[in-house]
């Protein structure tokens, strides 16, 4: 079977979909499909886990010229303005990111037919890709793709941002749609990488693999330490470093703090662009994060409890809310050093915290992940 696997792109740090798209990718070219899989020159896709792939068109933050773009919206993230407004949908983050542009996705949908007939085909894969939905209903293929809970019309939407979209699958004669999120609907299958506790809902076509790779096996090693990433936009990076350094001083272990310009160490203080989190959350008493899906996951898959610093973003509101009800973490309100240090000692002292953690980790681990996608969509083509 031929699939093509494409992720949604950012002119912005999202390696979500990204990482995600290749965990999909993997399972399927180990099962002895050929995968196609799409890149863009966004920044974000490097290093593709498959052999085949093809380079699509990067949207334009808010549909502005790609020259004007290209400078502004990595500057209001690097100063933490872009974190400063509230972003109420999914519908809104594609429309800020440009992906909601009509000449943008009629110009994607167009290279994605080729594509598709071009490499024949079989089945879709769309990681939050709207233009990948859309080729395939065109032409008549089986779309399959990622889904959440907050991305459902029902959750949050705004067809006041879908203008360029209506525009599009009305040329094309596609069904109508009101919001942009309906399109998820036209997916024959949708996948939820996470566990009806996190994520308490019901739908048809819906089903909940958990984590797309295998957990990993932890050992009884030491929780010596705290690890801190929180992302592009919500926080300004000096001011998560005031934060870090006045709150957790006095912590017994080391601290790790990812995002920094530079490497550098100040006491137990180690700051530095990236770190290896395999290595370093299954030794972590707690993750400081954003909130997004793929560092809310990485904290359930190396057991540390989180305390999440969710900005005014929609998705990460909403994952820092349903740890928090789980048990396994605390949300940040406040991000000041005061709060900080509260929530990090009640997160690493209370054994509650890493008792909830565990138990959702157990039914996250039961999903069956990437692996279960590629069985389903080979059972549904067949």
């Amino acid at each position: 079977m031929n699939v093509l696997v494409v992720p949604m792109f950012a002119l912005s740090r999202m390696g979500g979909p990204w990482s995600r798209a290749q965990s999909i990718a993997a399972a399927l070219e180990r099962a002895g499909h050929h995968v196609v899989l799409g890149m863009a020159d966004d920044g974000n896709c490097v290093n593709p886990r498959v052999a085949d792939t093809c380079h699509l068109p990067v949207p334009s933050p808010l549909g502005l010229p790609m020259a004007i773009a290209s400078r502004t919206f990595p500057m209001a993230e690097k100063l933490g303005i872009s974190g400063r407004k509230p972003v109420r949908s999914f519908e809104e983050v594609l429309w800020l990111t440009g992906a909601l542009a009509y000449r943008y996705e009629r110009e994607s949908v167009s290279a994605l037919c080729d594509i598709i007939e071009a490499k024949r085909v079989d089945a879709v894969y769309s990681e939050y890709s709207l233009p990948v939905i859309i080729a395939a209903k065109a032409l008549g293929v089986p779309v399959f793709g990622s889904f959440s809970y907050t991305t459902q019309t029902s959750y949050a939407n705004d067809p006041s941002k879908a203008d360029g979209v209506r525009q599009l699958v009305r040329e094309l004669g596609l069904p109508a749609v009101e919001s942009s999120l309906q399109l998820f609907d036209w997916l024959d299958r949708r996948f939820v990488p996470s566990c009806r506790e996190l994520e308490p809902f019901e739908g048809e076509s819906v089903e909940f693999v958990g984590f797309l790779r295998e957990a990993p096996k932890l050992e009884d090693a030491e929780r010596d330490c705290i690890v801190v990433y929180l992302g592009a936009g919500s926080v300004p990076q000096r001011e998560i470093e005031r934060v870090v350094t006045s709150a957790l001083a006095g912590f017994s272990g080391r601290v790790y703090v990812a995002g920094c310009e530079t490497e550098r160490l100040e006491g137990a203080m180690h700051f530095a662009p990236r770190f290896d989190f395999s290595q370093l959350l299954r030794r972590a008493r707690c993750f400081i994060h954003h909130g997004g899906q793929n560092s809310t996951m990485d904290a359930f898959a190396y057991g540390a409890p989180q305390v999440i610093v969710p900005g005014r973003v929609f998705e990460r509101l909403y994952n820092a809310e349903s740890v928090e009800k789980a048990g396994a973490g605390v949300r940040l309100g406040a991000f000041t050093p005061e709060a900080l240090c509260d929530a990090c000692q009640r997160v690493a002292q209370d054994p509650s915290f890493a008792e909830a953690t565990h138990s959702i980790r157990q039914s996250l681990a039961s999903g069956g992940g990437a692996a279960r996608i590629e069985a389903r969509i080979s059972e549904l083509v067949d």
